[in-house]
């Protein structure tokens, strides 16, 4: 029997056996407290907490602005109450303008079920491509700027996050890996509001309020087919339906494809590391009439062809070998990237876009980059302290 749990007896009987009144009340108390403090401690024992995040403070300057902006703290919270269950919220909060801004970046539980296989649930990072589910906290992402297309604006490929349930593992495969990630999710929303020229087509993700009776499913699977895990190649899918209930728009569908590829290695002969990272991504969603944006009546509609593509590619080189300590510190980046619009969208272009940085690395989490990045006709200088913690 334990020790603990001899004490509670003991203290018991000595309740029962006690002829004062008052003494019971003692003694009931006595009792609370040894198990409240029992249970503590073994709820202690089991049980794992852990803060971690990063911080972001950034600063903007091209022709029209010149500011430092964007000042965010991103804590991330992680328990683990029990061997096989691991909880992490993710809140993120920045100065807009005036205002603090804090928003929800996911908040999911998961249950290791195996060494294979584990389910999440709630709000999780999308695993579509590699961006938002590994590289899009400000300490890893190695430029100041997100690639084109990545973000969460009208050009967006694939959400930030999914809401729903997630299962994911991976496996030896020889002297291959493999990972995979599928999921089933809140649908994402059509937007035609004609108020919004460039943003008809597109798609809002995020939204807890379900816009179809139906669910969206997709998924990741990775393959590493070097035993030093040096190289990946990951194909992603989405698809779902996105209109809402009204006629013109509830059979509304929409398929996303990603094809995504990682390289990171050591490398003798250039005397450093070198990092490459790149993502495909196509968008097909079904044709749909909108309200014309150019008719003041608001009684002439239009449609184009819905499918989109956007790419990017980034290659970091950090001279990890060399002999000044200054130059092992030291990482140049450059980044391409680009977005194909429909053929007879409103108001979209095509974009191409270079992103040239260079960054000093205090540690292995804490950064200063500087980076220029050309656009057609919105150039801009970027710089970025960004600490993990």
């Amino acid at each position: 029997m334990k020790p603990k749990l001899i004490i509670i007896l003991f203290a018991i009987g000595g309740l029962i056996n006690s002829p004062q009144i008052y003494a019971q009340q003692y003694n009931q108390e006595l009792i609370d407290s040894l198990i409240k403090n029992s249970t503590q401690t073994q709820v202690a024992k089991a049980s794992k907490f852990l803060i971690s995040g990063f911080t972001t403070f950034n600063g903007k300057f091209s022709n029209n602005q010149s500011t430092f902006s964007d000042v965010g703290f991103t804590p991330i919270l992680l328990w683990k109450p029990h061997e096989k269950i691991l909880v992490e919220v993710e809140m993120e909060t920045a100065i807009m303008g005036n205002a603090t801004n804090i928003e929800l970046g996911y908040a999911d539980a998961s249950f290791f079920v195996n060494k294979y296989l584990t389910i999440r649930a709630g709000k999780f990072l999308a695993p579509f491509g590699i961006f938002q589910d590994r590289l899009h906290p400000s300490w890893i992402n190695k430029l100041p700027t997100v690639p084109l297309a990545n973000g969460e604006d009208e050009l967006a490929f694939g959400p930030v996050s999914e809401i729903g349930f997630d299962f994911r593992g991976g496996a030896q495969i020889g002297a291959s890996k493999i990972n995979y990630s599928f999921f089933v999710s809140n649908n994402a929303a059509l937007i035609t509001d004609p108020a919004i020229p460039s943003k008809q087509g597109t798609l809002s993700y995020g939204n807890v309020d379900v816009q179809s009776k139906k669910l969206s499913y997709g998924g990741r699977v990775g393959l590493l087919p070097i035993e030093n895990s040096s190289l990946e190649i990951g194909f992603s899918y989405r698809y779902g339906n996105v209109g809402d209930t009204s006629y013109n728009y509830k059979s509304v569908k929409a398929a996303m494809y990603a094809v995504d590829f990682s390289y990171i290695n050591p490398i003798d002969i250039i005397k450093g590391t070198l990092d490459i990272k790149a993502q495909w991504n196509k968008a097909n969603i079904d044709n749909a009439s909108y309200l014309d944006p150019g008719d003041p009546t608001g009684s002439t509609w239009y449609t184009f062809d819905n499918k989109r593509t956007s790419f990017f590619s980034q290659a970091a080189y950090r001279p990890t070998m060399s002999q000044s300590k200054f130059l092992k510190k030291t990482e140049l980046v450059f980044r391409y990237a680009g977005f194909n619009p429909p053929t007879g969208a409103k108001d979209l272009q095509e974009i191409r876009q270079y992103t040239y940085g260079i960054n000093y690395w205090f540690n292995w989490r804490t950064a200063f980059k500087a980076a220029y990045q050309s656009e057609k006709n919105n150039n801009a200088i970027f710089i970025q302290i960004a600490v993990g913690f």
